[in-house]
């Protein structure tokens, strides 16, 4: 199948706005009694970045750490046309990752979505699937950055993915520029074609749009580069002698350094004012290069003479062919203040007033340079006057000049002859020379001065430096061109760069076009080319990937690969950025063409790893089971690429805990291994079988008395192993379990003294030991107070035996329990009562309050109620009893009765009665009432103490 590839960066297609809404919608219906579905510090997920469109992937949603209850992620497609995934995905508890289903059912490009407790994830993917008709136009030009003027572009039509694709009609292309570059106005891609050329010439830089109404727009960025090359034109002497010569130097610099090209470069020079100075020495004819003069540059450095002729000034101006233009200025005769006077020297200098050289001027040139360079030195008179300073040029006078230098490596001649060459003329005075020239090697690297002195003269000096040149290098370049197999077409264009990248014109490099050696397996493509033109454009058919190498002499060649596009020609591998160790996790593999676009899922047969890979049998998961970046290579006919992948551990936790490091001999021993991950899977090794009882609980049954470990092994995927042991040692003994308690129930902390074979045990009940099995000795308290209450010891039972004695030796060899059993002792207080005293806790008590007499017998002392607080019986009642199981303390009230006492005055009443006749009962009352009242205070009482 044919896909292709988009070149820009993939974005969301629908509104954020409406992705993000559809989440919360979701959210929002979610069950608000759920519990927090996330301890982990942060989640990731992946899809595959490529996808085939018609075929199934899988996703995954990677937890950085487990959480401790399941996660639900609520997941979205941004274009549900073009990727359908799961509304949501559950994580177990303690799991690290879930794997998605995904289903692509067209091209285009969509982003999966993720929430979890409100964060936020997503991952990127494009659907690619065959598509042959254009909808695109693309511009290639052969490289963005320039410092030749002419240019080779080509205009491409291409479906969506960026493969070409012919035109069903011829069509015209629209181009337009920006002021700086030149193109054409429009370009037609032929009917059946996929390209066409467009010429473009660059005076600056610039973007190059083209477009189609069915093609929409394409543009380029072309950026022209001058080169920052530095003219440096320099006369010396500067103010010259008339009838004489001055010399003229030009030299390149760029960067700062000698610049040298490995070319000649032609130079124009002229002469603003020839009658000051001109590039001939004929006066009297005046020829065209006296005014323009022509030179050339080689190895860096142009130089020459300049005629001086009359007192004035001239500009010398020079212009190189390439790289722009200079100028210096010439004064010929005296100068006042450096500025020319206008007057000859005979106005200084005659023969009554002779002017002798004071002063010698030096020049040094080029000012900086690499190997070598010139120095100039001239005779002056200076005189100074009025606050004038006058300088007069002066011929040779064959006088010697010293010089001198601080260059320590520096070669040059140390003694100067001013030798008076005679300048030949024409009808005119013969000139004499004012300025002897002489070599300066240079010797290491830095800046330096040079000094000219003479006897009784002032000296000169000069500044030099001396720097490598700048060297540049130059390569081969070829921008390849989108193609298809089997056809004739333009295949690259190929271009001469700089260091930088930019291409060059070849003429700035070579005196003559280059010859280019061609070695290629392409049809139909030349052996040789020769270099005429910025751009060579390569040619031929082409079946499949071909191999290309193109040389020129003197600089390095150019190896490149030439692929069709609608052939396979590498393969990618898909995997995510981090997994978990030993936990499997989805992959993909693609035969891709050219532009990396997939065409086909390679088998799990075509894969090949290194240690620490595990491919599952069906070829859509794998595992690493190492920790760290992985490695895996993937081989196949079409290429092989290494994929490395980050892998690593979680960490858990795991206690054992066993209570004791003693485990008995013939019994059970339990010991429980708890850890924070559900799911683990426990490798128990000990020389005892071990036992699972329930849920991380386990049991040893040791058979003999040794010491031996029991070493459990922790393991789950995505977990980091770990290992815990337990040292034991295994005895023959028994468990000893005693209790004190009332026989009210209450739990009594009683302080025993408890030996078990002479080993002391010093602890308050209750307690249990584990002793080996031997003779034990006791002692218990035979009372205990507790919070005001008297316990007092009953009994001790010991398994089925009963001790009444507080002090107990037996012999144990089993298991026991020793319940101490101490009873309550109650007080009952019963004032002006019988049956008072102390009860044991449970027991029954009878109170009663018995008549008393008094009066002779007459008035007696009868049970009114009792009195007492939170009394266990009615207080109305008499000869009551209750249960002991508190303290009581009650008190009988008694009340006086009269009945006997009425009986024996009734007959004096009934006599009083009779003799007084009255109509009402109530006055009957009130007189034995009264009577009563009368006689009774007259009775006598007996004392308590009597009762």
């Amino acid at each position: 199948m044919r896909t292709g590839i988009f070149l820009f960066f993939i974005y969301i297609i629908i509104s954020p706005l409406q992705v993000f809404g559809q989440l919360d919608s979701i959210l929002n219906a979610t069950n608000p009694n759920l519990p927090s579905q996330q301890d982990a510090s942060s989640f990731t997920i992946w899809i595959p970045g490529k996808m085939i469109s018609g075929q199934d992937y899988e996703g995954m949603v990677l937890l950085d750490k487990p959480a401790n209850q399941p996660s639900i992620f609520y997941l979205s497609s941004s274009d549900k046309s073009t990727l359908q995934v799961p509304l949501s995905i559950t994580i177990p508890p303690s799991e690290n990752h879930g794997i998605f289903a995904i289903k692509t059912l067209k091209d285009g490009n969509a982003t999966v979505f993720g929430a979890l407790n409100g964060n936020l994830a997503q991952s990127a993917t494009l659907v690619y699937t065959s598509n042959s008709q254009p909808s695109q136009l693309q511009m290639i030009v052969p490289t963005s950055t320039t410092r030749a003027q002419d240019m080779q572009s080509y205009v491409f039509s291409e479906d969506k993915f960026g493969l070409p694709v012919p035109v069903d009609a011829d069509t015209e292309i629209t181009v337009t520029t920006s002021s700086m570059i030149t193109a054409p106005q429009t370009v037609t891609i032929p009917k059946g074609q996929y390209y066409t050329t467009l010429p473009l010439f660059t005076k600056g830089s610039g973007v190059v749009s083209v477009s189609s109404d069915s093609l929409g727009v394409a543009t380029a960025n072309v950026t022209k580069i001058n080169d920052n090359v530095t003219i440096k034109l320099a006369i010396a002497p500067d103010t010259a002698l008339p009838n004489s010569l001055s010399y003229y130097y030009i030299w390149l610099e760029k960067n700062g350094l000698p610049f040298k090209p490995p070319y000649t470069i032609h130079v124009s020079l002229t002469s603003s004012d020839t009658n000051v100075a001109r590039f001939g020495n004929n006066y009297d004819v005046t020829h065209f290069n006296d005014i323009l003069y022509s030179t050339t540059i080689r190895n860096g450095v142009a130089k020459g003479f300049v005629y001086t002729r009359n007192v004035g000034s001239t500009v010398i101006s020079a212009s190189v062919d390439g790289f722009g233009a200079a100028s210096a200025n010439l004064i010929v005769g005296p100068t006042t203040n450096n500025q020319v006077t206008g007057q000859n020297i005979t106005s200084y200098c005659s023969v009554l007033v002779s002017c002798k050289p004071n002063m010698v001027k030096i020049w040094t040139y080029p000012t900086t340079f690499d190997d070598s360079g010139y120095g100039i030195v001239g005779l002056y008179r200076q005189i100074n006057q009025s606050g004038t300073s006058t300088i007069i040029p002066l011929e040779a006078d064959g006088s010697t000049v010293q010089l001198s230098s601080n260059g320590p490596d520096t070669n040059y001649d140390k003694q100067i002859s001013m030798i008076p060459t005679r300048i030949p003329g024409s009808n005119e005075e013969t000139g004499v020379a004012q300025a002897v020239e002489f070599a300066i090697q240079g010797g290491g690297t830095g800046n330096f001065t040079m000094t000219a002195s003479g006897p009784g003269e002032i000296p000169g000096t000069a500044n030099f430096a001396v720097l490598p040149r700048y060297d540049d290098s130059y390569n081969i370049k070829i921008t390849l061109l989108p193609i298809n197999a089997g056809i004739n077409q333009d295949l690259g264009i190929m271009y001469i760069a700089d260091s930088t990248g930019a291409m060059v014109e070849p003429s700035n490099i070579f005196a003559e076009p280059p010859k280019v050696d061609i070695k290629s397996t392409v049809q139909n493509m030349p052996k040789t080319l020769d270099f005429t033109s910025t751009n060579m454009i390569l040619n031929g058919i082409i079946t499949k990937k071909s191999e290309m190498v193109a040389s020129i002499q003197g600089i390095p060649s150019s190896a490149i690969s030439i692929v069709p596009l609608d052939v396979a020609t590498n393969i990618e591998f898909e995997l995510p950025p981090k997994v978990h160790v030993g936990e499997k996790f989805p992959y993909v593999a693609y035969k891709t063409d050219a532009f990396g676009i997939p065409l086909e899922r390679i088998v799990p047969s075509d894969v090949s790893t290194i240690t620490g890979v595990n491919f599952d049998p069906s070829g859509r998961y794998m595992s690493v089971t190492q920790e760290g970046r992985v490695t895996v290579a993937v081989l196949s006919e079409d290429g092989a690429i290494k994929q490395s992948i980050n892998s690593f551990y979680n960490d858990m936790n795991v206690n054992i805990d066993a209570n004791s490091t003693i485990f008995k001999v013939g019994k059970d021993n339990i010991f429980n291994i708890k850890s924070d991950i559900s799911n683990v899977v426990y490798d128990i090794r000990s020389i005892f079988p071990v036992i699972k009882k329930g849920d991380g609980e386990y049991s040893i049954t040791p058979s003999r008395e040794q010491n031996f470990d029991v070493t459990v092994f922790a393991h789950k995927d995505g977990f980091r192993p770990i290992s815990e042991t337990l040292h034991l040692v295994s005895k023959k003994i028994i468990d000893i379990t005693m209790i004190a308690k009332g026989n009210d129930g209450t739990q009594l902390h009683i302080s025993p003294t408890f030996t078990v074979n002479n080993y002391s045990i010093a602890q308050n009940t209750p307690f249990t030991v584990s002793v080996n099995a031997g003779n034990i000795d006791m002692e218990l308290p035979p009372k205990v107070i507790l919070q005001n209450k008297n316990y007092v010891l009953d009994r001790i039972n010991i398994g089925d035996q009963s001790y009444t004695e507080n002090k107990v030796q037996t012999y144990l060899e089993d298991d026991s329990s020793i319940i101490a059993t101490y009873d309550l002792v109650l007080s009952v207080n019963a004032t002006d009562a019988i049956g008072g005293g102390f009860y044991s806790y449970g027991s029954t008590v009878t109170l009663d309050a018995p008549e008393k007499w008094q009066a002779s017998f007459l008035v007696r002392q009868v049970f009114d109620h009792w009195e007492g607080s939170n009394l266990p019986f009615d207080s109305k009642a008499n000869n009551v009893s209750f249960t002991a199981k508190d303290n009581v303390f009650a008190t009988a009230i008694y009340r006086p009765d009269y009945t006997y006492l009425m009986l024996v005055i009734a007959g004096p009443i009934t006599g009083i009665f009779a003799m007084k006749k009255r109509s009402t009962i109530s006055w009957y009352a009130r007189e034995i009432n009264d009577k009563l009242e009368k006689f009774i205070p007259k009775l006598p009482a007996k004392k308590k103490t009597e009762l």
